[in-house]
């Protein structure tokens, strides 16, 4: 069976920004590690980029960081230059696990409209071929219990993506992870700082994301290895 690849895409989350960036601990490394315990043949692409947004160059209307405006480009810029390298690679992606929209919101951007950009990189993994897996934002040391915030909109905007684009499933991060409470040691343990996870954190997204992807992504039958095997000799 040919090996399947799984696209990470994002900001430093998906990098594995740690330790004040002293350290990166990216999940697509346990996530590999997972699939292959499991028996499948799997190549995940880590392309996080710490600080990016979802949005582009000159869009945020507060953004004062040089990470995020000027003539900084946004995922949206990047990710086509990923897949078309891919492309010309003679290769595609089956899935593309998305997770952007927390520096979006921190420098301003309204939680629709950093949800119109994630739409148009779904759209982008579709056109290319591959199923996207969209993860919700993470909550960080500033989210207030029960507080329906940008973040909190932004999610729900995620969670209701399939409706409208059936190649969207929805993993959902902000549950698997919540902020933990000061007598919370165990989640403690998975925080890094008030936004960063530690590398326990980031194998949990890992986790996460292989019990998402599994089902679609299994292993052949026996028999049908062997056939596959046999044909190959």
């Amino acid at each position: 069976m040919a090996v399947q690849r799984i696209l990470a895409f994002g900001d430093s989350l998906t990098e594995g920004y740690y330790n004040g960036g002293m350290g990166f601990h990216p999940y697509s490394q346990k996530l590999t590690e997972l699939f292959g315990q499991a028996g499948v043949d799997v190549k995940v692409h880590q392309h996080g980029v710490s600080g990016e947004c979802v949005v582009g160059a000159n869009v945020l209307p507060r953004c004062g960081s040089s990470r995020c405006g000027g003539a900084t480009p946004g995922m949206g810029d990047r990710l086509p230059l990923v897949l078309q390298q891919t492309e010309l690679e003679g290769k595609r992606y089956e899935w593309a696990v998305v997770l952007g929209g927390i520096n979006d919101l921190g420098y301003g951007a309204t939680a629709r409209r950093t949800y119109g950009g994630l739409k148009e990189l779904y759209g982008m993994c579709h056109a290319h071929g591959a199923r996207v897996l969209a993860l919700t934002c993470l909550q960080t040391a500033w989210t207030k219990p029960g507080e329906v915030d940008e973040r909190s909109k932004l999610n729900d905007l995620i969670r209701d993506a399939p409706k409208e684009m059936p190649y969207v499933k929805v993993a959902d991060l902000e549950a698997a992870l919540p902020y933990p409470s000061d007598s919370d040691k165990e989640g403690q343990a998975c925080w890094d700082d008030g936004l960063h996870l530690t590398p326990k954190g980031y194998d949990v997204i890992a986790q996460v994301v292989f019990d998402a992807l599994k089902d679609s992504l299994a292993a052949p039958p026996p028999q049908q290895q062997a056939a596959a095997s046999a044909a190959a000799q």
